[in-house]
């Protein structure tokens, strides 16, 4: 597997990821708005036939950055997918003097929750009713650049 900036060819795999992966999927032209940002962290995860595994995607400002999606094809899951893409945004932090990233997972995403806890997030809070179809509670979770 390999780690790389995502780009705008990816975008109809991750479309499809997002339809396969999200009750509310991203839409190509979403994913398309997003990947034009200035300040945008977008990266890819390919496997060895350069199919796109997975991807992520964040924001920041001065030394705040939203981990806004991450998705992992459901067949690639449990391989160290998320985990890698998750270092790999971690390293763009500290490269680039960012200090703390943000996220909101489901509360009932024991999976994600248990991987970003591996990958150094600490929750925070909670937001109730923040996610629809269904209605959930978001978990609050930061990281902090050591």
């Amino acid at each position: 597997m390999t780690i790389r900036h995502f780009i705008e060819t990816d975008i109809p795999a991750a479309a499809e990821l997002e339809q396969r992966c999200f009750s509310d999927p991203w839409s190509q032209k979403g994913l398309r708005d997003t990947l034009r940002e200035e300040r945008a962290c977008f990266l890819a995860a390919e496997d060895e036939n350069g199919r796109l595994c997975g991807y992520l995607n964040a924001t920041w400002v001065l030394d705040e950055c939203s981990l806004n999606r991450i998705c992992t094809d459901p067949g690639c899951r449990r391989n160290g997918v998320g985990a890698a893409l998750l270092d790999a945004l971690q390293n763009f932090c500290r490269e680039h003097q960012i200090v703390f990233i943000f996220l909101e997972v489901r509360e009932s995403n024991t999976a994600a929750r248990n991987l970003y806890r591996k990958s150094g997030f600490l929750e925070t809070g909670k937001r109730p009713h923040f996610y629809d179809n269904p209605d959930e509670t978001a978990v609050l979770m930061q990281w902090t650049a050591e």
